[in-house]
């Protein structure tokens, strides 16, 4: 059987690509150790539009459809921008009436006019929560619109920092204040002081974060519990101190990649459907507490330490 998100677009007539129809019907290529499960893939697989910024008139977003022509959606764009749309191809339902008209003539035309509507059938089909995070990264890709979450830059080229699917070890110890010799915890926080992303240095991987409140990259709000990878500014200076490292602003990173989500993205209920032996590894490799622990426990977490050590924040 098909997942659920690949049977919702087929449903509406918007059939994904072939590589994310396997990621998320589960082929066994994505469940090994290192690439975790389908589902994973599949978020790593839209990790590259995520990263990029946006240009009204590239087509490289929607090759998420299989059936979905690239040439004529970005002819269609250019027409699009030179009548005054700004957004090239997106949102093309919101289009004034005129420019509608014009385009629905257009070979490809009617395609990308009624795609926000697909979409939005195919939200209307969803029930696992699992789809419905990988549905609004979707969702964000298509229509980068603008939004007051905290903007990140963006870190387009791949870093040499990986998105192993073991990652999850150190976050589920930080979440319960088990940081291992050697090991340091950096927390970034917003304009508020709220704590956005928690970053382990010296343990597996360092300058690989958990983001644990909202921000955005490119335009595409990323969903708690994701994992990402830090660039930190030249000469960046701490906020503050605490026992386990330091506190830094936002505005103290360079550049910032959205690698993957991660089990904790998932409700705990849920985690065993969503990511299959991913999630099973996770539970007899003992990994502390994979099947109770959520990205609101880190975020807890990096709240408590805020407190307790408040510094000049």
């Amino acid at each position: 059987m098909s997942h659920e998100l690949v049977e919702a677009f087929d449903a509406a007539g918007l059939p994904l690509c072939r590589t994310l129809c396997e990621m998320l019907d589960e082929h066994p290529a994505h469940g090994t150790d290192r690439r975790g499960c389908g589902l994973t893939q599949a978020t790593r697989f839209l990790s590259q539009s995520i990263n990029t910024p946006v240009d009204p008139c590239d087509p490289a977003d929607l090759r998420v459809f299989r059936d979905i022509d690239a040439r004529r959606a970005h002819g269609i764009g250019l027409h699009a921008r030179r009548h005054g749309w700004p957004g090239g191809w997106r949102d093309l339902g919101q289009a004034p009436d005129a420019l509608r008209h014009a385009l629905a003539g257009l070979p490809g035309g009617a395609s990308l006019l009624d795609l926000d509507e697909r979409v939005r059938a195919v939200g209307a089909r969803l029930e696992r929560e699992e789809s419905r995070v990988v549905l609004a990264l979707v969702e964000a890709i298509l229509h980068r619109r603008a939004s007051p979450l905290s903007p990140l830059p963006p870190m387009p080229d791949k870093p040499e920092i990986g998105s192993c699917s073991q990652a999850e070890e150190f976050f589920l110890e930080i979440a319960h204040g088990k940081i291992r010799r050697g090991g340091r915890v950096n927390l970034f926080v917003d304009g508020d002081g709220r704590p956005v992303l928690v970053e382990k240095v010296a343990l597996g991987e360092s300058h690989s974060a958990m983001f644990v409140g909202p921000a955005q990259i490119c335009r595409v709000p990323i969903p708690p519990g994701s994992i990402a990878a830090l660039e930190p500014a030249p000469g960046a200076q701490p906020l503050s101190r605490h026992p386990h490292g330091e506190v830094f602003a936002l505005s103290a990173l360079a550049r910032v990649r959205f690698l993957r989500i991660s089990t904790l993205s998932v409700s705990p209920a849920h985690r065993a459907r969503a990511f299959g032996m991913q999630f099973q590894r996770q539970r007899t490799g003992n990994m502390l507490s994979p099947g109770t622990t959520g990205w609101n426990d880190l975020h807890r977490y990096a709240k408590d330490l805020l407190d307790a050590h408040p510094g000049v924040l």
